[in-house]
């Protein structure tokens, strides 16, 4: 766990000096990675629930790094905002997700 918090503040330091928006998509995706681990720790999340939760995060990661790769290394304005839908949609999942009643 303690590998996992230096590599995330690595990174975050890494993103620091990154363009603002594509680090702001960076830092939320570590941040819901960081709420199902806690999620599953707690016992809020039972393990098939985060299962699904990571994999959506890693269908999001998926599909930002696509969308870079068609751009040079950049994502449009519009990429941006159907990231930030998704990842929007994720919070919901994981917020709901937590809260069902179902212990881990």
């Amino acid at each position: 766990m303690k590998q996992f918090i230096r590599a995330a503040a690595a990174t975050i330091a890494l993103l620091a000096v990154a363009a603002p928006a594509v680090a702001a998509v960076n830092v939320r995706q570590l941040n819901q990675e960081r709420r199902i681990d806690a999620g599953v720790r707690s016992g809020k999340l039972t393990r098939h629930e985060a299962m699904r939760l990571k994999s959506e995060q890693r269908l999001i990661a998926r599909q930002k790094a696509h969308m870079k790769a068609r751009n040079g290394g950049h994502l449009t304005a519009s990429q941006k905002r159907m990231i930030h839908q998704r990842q929007d949609a994720a919070n919901r999942h994981i917020l709901r997700l937590k809260h069902n009643g179902a212990r881990g």
